[in-house]
């Protein structure tokens, strides 16, 4: 028995293939919505032992044929990317729609204006999360435990993250990665946003598996949004890399010979790495991972999660859908994560999906 209908968008991609999966784990019918259907039919065909999938052709660059096709569904999932170039247009058509949904929204830029439509959304009662992956998402949700241990108040919210090409393929997440390494990128600090230079700022975190690692100021929506919805007086920060530590220098060279000035470069040149993708791979670890560290005055508490990019990603977005079409998220507007939802439970819930996070 299906408790409701959800569509994912880009449904036949490397996360968006995930997200179907853990929503059909979790009894929900599910029509994988993508341009590419010959591959969203044999996704569909790989999981018919484990519940309903349909599939549905949708070029989401046609806003009107994709408004139409939403209102047939309780909710909709977005794993469209990079979302700095579709996420505000398909989180606009939604709510214009009066449709419900979650994105995996990790752009700055793009989760700014995705928030500006948050009265729209209150207008048309629709309950809109942005960012509800790995980080931004589970990055989110564990800063906000964090804040919660120290008592409501934190001095400061450091959240870093690695990934690797072993564990993850596609043209988005390259396009992304080079989109959050490049120009200025706003972090917290000192009480107030401030623009820095991603790719600098180099800042040791050890994490569970891997180790320490180095890692640099990105591109994210952490800053801004923890900042607006947590009590954090100080600083928020996000910094992350990519392992072998070699393929950080190399994207950070590429950045440094304006390899990545433009849009129109950032595609060019993602495009030739995807090609030649599984060079990247070779010697790598299929592990990501994020951890958050939390600190007021000498308290200090941190998380951390390593997993498989795709489960830590598609895992908290397939589980704030079935929470929204289980009435157990019901405000209207839009959301990222933190000012959302409730920590521990969902938190509980992930562990029984295969999410698990350590202290320390």
């Amino acid at each position: 028995m299906t408790i409701g209908s959800a569509l994912v968008l880009g449904g036949a991609g490397d996360m968006g293939s995930g997200v179907v999966e853990e929503l059909v784990k979790l009894g929900v019918q599910v029509d994988i919505g993508d341009i590419n259907t010959a591959k969203a039919q044999s996704i569909a065909n790989s999981l018919r032992d484990i519940g309903e999938v349909g599939v549905v052709r949708v070029d989401a660059s046609s806003r009107d044929k994709l408004a139409n096709i939403v209102k047939g569904y309780d909710v909709v999932v977005n794993a469209i990317g990079p979302f700095y170039k579709h996420g505000f247009a398909i989180a606009e058509t939604l709510i214009v729609a009066g449709k419900s949904g979650i994105d995996l929204c990790d752009d700055h830029d793009a989760a700014e204006q995705i928030l500006g439509l948050s009265a729209q959304a209150m207008k048309n009662g629709v309950t809109y999360i942005t960012g509800l992956g790995w980080t931004p998402g589970l990055s989110n949700i564990l800063a906000k435990m964090g804040v919660e241990e120290l008592g409501g108040e934190a001095d400061s919210v450091d959240i870093g993250w690695f990934g690797s090409a072993a564990d993850s393929r596609g043209l988005a997440v390259i396009m992304h990665l080079f989109h959050a390494m490049t120009g200025e990128v706003p972090m917290f600090l000192d009480g107030s946003i401030t623009m820095v230079r991603a790719g600098s700022s180099r800042v040791t975190f050890e994490f569970p598996v891997v180790g320490k690692l180095k890692l640099y100021y990105v591109g994210h929506p952490e800053p801004l949004t923890i900042s607006r919805n947590l009590r954090v007086l100080k600083r928020v920060t996000i910094r992350g890399c990519l392992i072998p530590e070699w393929q950080t220098d190399l994207a950070k060279l590429f950045v440094r010979l304006g390899l990545t000035s433009t849009r129109w470069r950032v595609e060019k040149l993602s495009k030739f790495i995807n090609k030649i993708e599984d060079l990247f791979r070779t010697g790598g670890v299929a592990l990501s991972g994020v951890k958050v560290v939390i600190e007021r005055g000498e308290k200090r508490v941190s998380y951390a999660s390593v997993n498989r990019m795709r489960k830590l990603t598609t895992a908290p977005a397939a589980l704030g859908a079935h929470l929204i079409l289980q009435d157990q998220i019901v405000e209207r507007g839009v959301f990222p994560p933190e000012a959302i939802i409730e920590t521990r439970l969902f938190l509980e819930k992930l562990e029984t999906m295969g999410v698990t996070v350590t202290m320390g």
